[in-house]
């Protein structure tokens, strides 16, 4: 998957988005899925607001899912991206990978 960095204030942003709506948090198993019916409309907004801020960065970017807390304790984002032109699929970056050095 290729991927550009973001911004260090893109990068604030998504850390703040994921401190202030835990909802938005889930250590999935699996195929297991945030329930969309019990997010609020700040969590939905807060997805938009990602979105565009993980479709510049990823190109191939179809939907966010969830921050999810790496066994390290990093912050990880999973999202659907288009592996090919056939295929949408998971993947799984450390939000840090995506922060301008």
């Amino acid at each position: 998957m290729l991927y550009k960095t973001i911004s260090e204030e893109e990068y604030n942003k998504l850390l703040t988005f994921q401190k202030e709506c835990p909802s938005l948090t889930f250590q999935n198993n699996g195929y297991e899925y945030i329930d969309n019916d019990k997010l609020n409309k700040k969590d939905i907004l807060v997805i938009k607001e990602i979105s565009l801020i993980l479709k510049k960065a990823i190109p191939e970017f179809v939907k966010f899912n969830n921050f999810k807390i790496s066994k390290t304790g990093e912050i990880t984002l999973r999202f659907q991206y288009n592996w090919d032109k056939s295929f949408t699929g998971v993947g799984y970056l450390e939000l840090q990978e995506l922060k301008m050095l």
